[in-house]
């Protein structure tokens, strides 16, 4: 994968934690499914799908973007994107891959695959 303009503003939109601004990329009515550590979800709707997003990392005191990429993949949209949150002094990282269909340059279909939260125990070791 290699950088991506639409891929990037994403990422950096789902780690700003601001659904109204994430919204500006989402149709009216996208439909998000995200296989996550705790199960599936299925949520429908601008508004819904841009505030699941918000609802994944609304307990971190901070969630910081640390790389982006995507890539066409015939008629669809690959984005993946790595985040570092913390609470406290405990860090984790995350990882999200999604694959988009996307609607006048707007996304309409995202089925998300989350890696959830992994701790990192290792001070040393890059998150």
């Amino acid at each position: 994968m290699q950088h991506h303009a639409v891929a990037a503003e994403v990422a950096a939109l789902v780690a700003a934690r601001d659904p109204e601004q994430l919204a500006t990329v989402i149709t009216e009515t996208a439909r998000l499914r995200a296989l996550l550590p705790g199960g599936p979800i299925e949520v429908h709707g601008r508004a819904d799908v841009a505030a699941r997003f918000l609802g994944f990392f609304a307990g971190f005191d901070t969630v910081r973007l640390v790389s982006a990429a995507g890539e066409p993949v015939g008629d669809r949209l690959l984005i993946h994107y790595r985040l570092h949150v913390t609470r406290g002094t405990t860090r984790w990282v995350c990882t999200q891959t999604a694959v988009c269909k996307t609607v006048d340059g707007l996304l309409a279909v995202i089925d998300l695959l989350c890696s959830g939260f992994r701790e990192v125990l290792d001070e040393h070791v890059a998150a």
